[in-house]
């Protein structure tokens, strides 16, 4: 297989859960699913004065980061009704997407609004996560979701991922993403697993046959690994079961970042 260079662009970010700071955000979660489909994560983003963390398995990984005042913050309660997100700061710069030339593909997954909609741009194939972009990020409020957000057409899509939360309260359509350029499509609906959606009409799904009480950075994670696999060369169905165990996998693992 072949070991894919993927540029992943977003922010890192603090999370308080049940009174404990965590490092948190896509470039760590993503990062680690790029690596467990054998791929090379290259980092571009966002990180505060504030993030005072070593993440180990990200030492030798190459960074182009860019400095705020504060890291994007988020008190996150695990409740049996499911996890309310609240934020407590967000980054005052944004990210413009950079072309580059020596990776294979870029994954954009902002956090909060953190990367211009508007300058997505890329002559490598592009893995986008709608959370991000669908967020109404306002400091000391729970998540809210906004309508009627649009992607700049782009035929270098390849897959875009999302919850299926952010799917319906965003009214983002499946068919218009497909319109927008994007090949494939997956949503994610909790312990029941995940679908993925190709333009050409196909449906594949998998379900978990063991739910992990890791639920932090699995969405991140799924997308990593199965835009790795699809770049390495497996064809969707082998990359939607291949990423299917190895997110099962990592929501079993018991990782605390």
């Amino acid at each position: 297989m072949k070991r894919s260079r993927i540029l992943i662009v977003g922010g890192f970010t603090i999370d308080e859960i049940q009174g404990k700071l965590r490092p948190g955000g896509p470039l760590i979660y993503s990062s680690l699913g790029v690596m467990r489909g054998g791929g090379v994560p290259k980092l571009y983003g966002l990180i505060g004065k504030d993030f005072d963390f070593e993440i180990d398995f990200l030492t030798d990984v190459e960074k182009h980061l860019i400095y705020d005042d504060h890291s994007i913050r988020f008190r996150i309660e695990l409740t049996d009704e499911g996890r309310r997100l609240i934020l407590l700061k967000k980054p005052k710069r944004k990210i413009k997407i950079i072309d580059s030339n020596n990776v294979d593909g870029i994954l954009i997954n902002p956090v909060c609004q953190e990367v211009d909609i508007t300058s997505i741009a890329s002559s490598v194939p592009i893995a986008i996560d709608i959370q991000g972009f669908v967020r109404d990020c306002t400091e000391n409020e729970e998540i809210k979701y906004e309508k009627d957000i649009t992607f700049p057409e782009n035929d270098k899509y390849m897959v875009i991922h999302g919850n299926k939360e952010e799917f319906e309260l965003s009214k983002i359509k499946v068919d218009t993403l497909f319109e927008k350029g994007f090949k494939e499509v997956i949503i994610s609906d909790g312990y029941k697993g995940f679908e993925v959606y190709t333009k050409k009409n196909g449906k594949y799904t998998y379900k978990p046959n063991r739910i992990g009480e890791n639920e932090i950075g699995t969405g991140d994670f799924l997308l990593g690994v199965y835009f790795a696999l699809r770049l390495s060369g497996l064809i969707v169905p082998e990359a939607t079961m291949i990423a299917g165990k190895l997110t099962e996998e990592f929501s079993n693992s018991g990782l605390l970042i």
